[in-house]
């Protein structure tokens, strides 16, 4: 685990350039309909939003957590103890779940709320699951990144890569359990019986990752503005035929030291993909890689190269895509895909990753990692050209959401 003294430097650091305007705030609706979309569609559905609010079983359900969070706002002395009595437990999940299948079969506005998550494809893995069994699939998703939040930024339990995913705070901290407090009472309040049994432990995980300053999931978006309104415009002028590929992706590479915007080895990355793009082997570049290293960073991989090949490289703004949330190779090469889809950039011609030898070799051996940390391979067609270059394919289950990287999902 990270030094606690530097994380805090760290956090203080990221806090000050977020008030500053450096760092871009994510909108906390945004953050909200990527991690989950499942209970927005339910909102967003009035006839829904209102079955489920009356259902009694839900009610049940919803009084008996509320109840639970009073209690431990009463009894409980550690973050452990807050965290445990905000899960949703196996029983409750299963039972809500359930209570949301018997809804779509009584043909109410639930069809429509399937409908919008099946064509979104964030719980999707490249299977064509029934209605019934895609809706109970993406609860327990959502219950499961619940408590993921719940059990990483309350409690301070281990992420798969503790030095850039954990907690914020020393859960010993007095200063935090009182934020934690605050907002338990503040939710409480605000969360009525009325409202749908969904409601509260949403608005608590949420509210959970605010706390932790964790909304580098929103920041930036939406992708096609921004930093990338020029390249996106461009796409509708590209002639595609006249390149082998689509794009030149860019994996990042994040600094060992606070303070410092881009890595030598990015550098580097940038210089051959530049080389490439006078070669006219694409039209575009992807900067891939999102505020990762050292923890908490203000600097994103993506904007700090995309700086680097407009101001020294000479490559035009307009040529260059970022990409500015992967935290991993996996999510590279799955972000990168997902680029190529949202920006209705072609599918079936390869696009290029460029980077150096040791990172090549690990894409030509990623299935494992994607299928162990993602729960899917979010590509095909992996060629190996030589020690810097690896072409591939996008695939449509790239939107498959990771409830385990808050910050990436």
């Amino acid at each position: 685990m990270i030094n606690i003294r530097y994380r805090s430097w760290l956090y203080v650091l990221s806090c000050t350039l977020l008030l500053s305007g450096t760092v871009p705030k994510g909108d906390p609706a945004v953050l909200r309909s990527k991690l989950f979309y499942l209970p927005v569609q339910l909102d967003a559905h009035a006839g829904t939003q209102s079955a489920l609010a009356n259902d009694a079983v839900l009610q049940q359900l919803g009084r008996a957590y509320r109840e639970r969070v009073l209690r431990a706002r009463r009894e409980c002395t550690s973050m452990a103890c807050y965290a445990a009595a905000l899960r949703l437990g196996e029983e409750e999940t299963r039972r809500a779940g359930d209570r949301l299948v018997a809804h779509y079969l009584r043909e109410n506005n639930m069809k429509d709320v399937v409908r919008a998550i099946r064509a979104a494809g964030y719980y999707s893995k490249g299977d064509v699951p029934a209605d019934t069994a895609l809706l109970r699939f993406a609860w327990e998703q959502t219950a499961a990144g619940m408590n993921y939040i719940f059990d990483t930024y309350l409690a301070g339990g281990r992420p798969r890569y503790a030095i850039i995913d954990s907690i914020s705070f020393n859960v010993n901290d007095p200063s935090f359990r009182s934020l934690t407090e605050k907002m338990l009472d503040r939710q409480l309040k605000k969360q009525t019986a009325s409202r749908p049994y969904h409601a509260l432990p949403l608005a608590l995980a949420m509210e959970t990752l605010l706390i932790n300053g964790r909304d580098e999931a929103a920041r930036y978006e939406p992708l096609t503005g921004g930093q990338n309104a020029e390249a996106y415009a461009a796409i509708a002028r590209t002639e595609w035929e006249k390149y082998p590929y689509t794009a030149l992706l860019v994996p990042g590479f994040g600094p060992d030291s606070p303070g410092v915007r881009i890595d030598h080895r990015a550098v580097a990355r940038c210089k051959m993909a530049a080389e490439r793009f006078n070669r006219k082997m694409a039209p575009f570049i992807i900067v891939s890689g999102g505020h990762v290293y050292p923890h908490r960073t203000p600097y994103s991989e993506a904007v700090e190269m995309k700086r680097y090949l407009v101001q020294e490289l000479h490559i035009p703004a307009s040529a260059i895509i970022i990409e500015p949330h992967a935290r991993h190779t996996t999510t590279n090469m799955r972000n990168a895909g997902r680029l190529l889809y949202r920006f209705n950039m072609p599918v079936n011609k390869p696009a290029l990753a460029v980077t150096d030898t040791a990172q090549v070799l690990m894409i030509a051996n990623l299935d494992q990692r994607c299928m162990r940390e993602l729960g899917i391979v979010p590509y095909r067609g992996v060629k190996i050209l030589n020690g810097n270059e690896a072409e591939f394919y996008p695939v449509k289950h790239c939107f498959f959401i990771n409830v385990q990287d808050i910050s990436d999902p």
